[in-house]
């Protein structure tokens, strides 16, 4: 009997476990006869990014280089734990382990796409309801926001409350290819009135407090794909209870330069680009209703140029 089972027993591999867990965190602990923890892993392992992103939205501005290195370990950092466990399992089987009824190929593969399926699943989730990532390839947000930096927009910011000056927020635009987004600040609210003169913002005909920080320049890609340089002037321009940069350039057109005073219908907002002489906004489509936005813009994940500007968007 003895000889029987030995025969028909067989030791789990560590090194088999360990391979399993990092193809598909779970499914090592499913091999060595661990079907609920292996399970567990996969759940963990389907939610540690969307988990991650969720901190990233609402963590505090001190928190956000800690917050990002996890976001960039989650998943890997969940497989580890995975392989480490399942090679430890593995080693305490003992050597004449009978294989339960899923211990089969076509059943780690079903387990393992049943996590896989799992894991895009919430990641679809997160991008339709909750946040989204974004490419931003214009320079209309400059010195906030560079050619090339990837911004985490925040799907959730207005279920419960109406946008705010200050907020820069994602929208398709309401004229033009409505195929793409737009990312603008909001400088103006429903009733309140918008004006530029002399490139001096106006809002309820008082001029906004700004004052120089330094001087700038960026480059921009045209539409014959030709690159040019602009340069300016960074500025930090207060708006009520909120402060951002802003970017003029040395020697604007004279259509930039001015604006005439608007008001703000209800339930709408005026938005413009950080980038004010460079940048499509409601001074072309004007003022945007709040159905339109579709997320607030609250975190700078991958900027193009240094890592000092890793974090929320001000």
């Amino acid at each position: 009997m003895t000889e029987n089972t030995e025969q028909n027993g067989r030791k789990r591999l560590a090194w088999l476990a360990v391979v399993l867990s990092i193809v598909m965190p779970g499914v090592g602990h499913v091999y060595c006869g661990k079907l609920t923890r292996g399970l567990a892993f996969g759940l963990l392992y389907g939610l540690a990014i969307p988990v991650v992103l969720g901190l990233l939205a609402y963590a505090s501005p001190a928190s956000t280089v800690a917050f990002g290195l996890l976001m960039i370990a989650a998943a890997f950092g969940v497989a580890v734990a995975a392989a480490l466990d399942a090679c430890r399992l593995a080693r305490q089987t003992r050597p004449d382990y009978q294989p339960k009824g899923y211990n089969h190929a076509a059943v780690y593969v079903l387990i393992g796409l049943m996590i896989q399926g799992s894991s895009v699943g919430y990641a679809l989730h997160v991008r339709s309801s909750l946040f989204e990532a974004f490419r931003v390839p214009a320079a209309s947000e400059y010195p906030n926001i560079t050619p090339g930096d990837r911004i985490l927009a925040n799907k959730t910011a207005y279920r419960k409350a109406d946008p705010e000056v200050g907020d820069v927020v994602l929208f398709r635009p309401p004229t033009g290819n409505w195929r793409i987004h737009y990312v603008k600040r909001i400088v103006a609210l429903g009733g309140e009135s918008a004006e530029i003169k002399d490139g001096v913002l106006y809002i309820n005909d008082k001029p906004l407090p700004r004052r120089q920080i330094r001087s700038a320049s960026t480059q921009v890609r045209g539409q014959n794909g030709s690159v040019e340089t602009l340069s300016g002037e960074v500025l930090a321009e207060t708006n009520g209870s909120a402060t951002y940069k802003t970017f003029l350039t040395a020697d604007p057109s004279e259509a930039a330069k001015d604006f005439a005073r608007i008001t703000v219908p209800q339930h709408h907002c005026f938005v413009l680009g950080d980038n004010r002489n460079y940048s499509l906004d409601s001074r072309h489509f004007g003022p945007i209703p709040y159905a339109a936005i579709e997320a607030r813009v609250d975190y700078l994940y991958w900027p193009v140029d240094t890592w000092t500007r890793f974090g929320r968007l001000h």
